[in-house]
């Protein structure tokens, strides 16, 4: 991993274009595995539909141990947002539930801040700039994730060990794919990123730039973002969701 500052151009304006917004775009992470029977029955539609209602927000699904998807980064993202014993589990923000309506709810939620970024794939690395921007003051400790997520897994019948069970009715025409794989961080095993800021003014902005070694088997691989606060006092998960990016090359 490594990260530079991004330079203006003499009118001001940042050299890489990137534009921050406060829109709330949305989170949800699903915990989930092949071997599995109900997340490929209700688990993996429910995943499909928030990402439907969150088509810039960032959808996540994790792999359990006994899947080939599977990573460090499991245990990572459960150690502050825990499966609760059991999969399918989901969390919308901050709110472990399966509630169909979850995600819409959380694109009422105000943010102070925004990200925006680019990606590049060279040589077997991606290569991601981004900007953060408060738009207004904030007190806390706030971090970045910057992930690598791979779509469209052949998940069917055929798919050897990629085979999704549970997935007869769900996708009875057995064209199941596996999306929003978690595959990377740009801190290696952690799921929560760096700290990038400590009680940012308004208009405070973040330029950083990471450099992630990909896996060559790795077909659809792309970049999201997700900024947290870290904040203990209220309990788990301390690391309070704020606002994310997705954008796919």
């Amino acid at each position: 991993m490594a990260f530079t500052a991004c330079k203006k151009d003499k009118d001001g304006n940042d050299e890489n274009g990137l534009n921050p917004t406060q829109t709330q775009n949305g989170f949800a992470i699903n915990y989930t595995a092949t071997w599995c029977g109900h997340c490929g029955n209700w688990g993996a539609p429910l995943i499909h539909d928030y990402a439907k209602d969150a088509p810039n927000g960032v959808a996540i699904c994790s792999h359990a141990s006994g899947d080939p998807m599977n990573n460090v980064l499991y245990d990572s993202f459960k150690g502050d947002r825990t499966t609760g014993g059991g999969i399918p589990s989901f969390w919308v923000g901050d709110v472990k539930t399966t509630d169909a309506n979850a995600m819409k709810t959380l694109l009422n939620q105000a943010s102070p801040c925004g990200v925006d970024y680019k990606y590049s794939i060279a040589d077997g690395k991606m290569t991601v700039e981004t900007k953060t921007k408060f738009f207004q003051a904030a007190q806390g400790d706030y971090y970045l994730s910057v992930l690598v997520l791979e779509d469209g897994i052949n998940g069917n019948s055929q798919a050897g060990q990629y085979t999704q069970s549970g997935t007869s009715q769900s996708y009875p025409n057995d064209d199941y794919h596996h999306d929003f794989v978690l595959r990377a961080s740009s801190v290696a095993g952690n799921a929560y990123g760096e700290k990038i800021v400590s009680n940012p003014a308004a208009d405070t902005e973040i330029d950083k730039k990471y450099t992630i070694t990909l896996d060559g088997s790795w077909k659809n691989p792309y970049a999201v973002c997700i900024i947290w606060k870290l904040d203990a006092s209220g309990g788990a998960p301390n690391y309070k969701y704020i606002n994310s990016l997705k954008k796919k090359n």
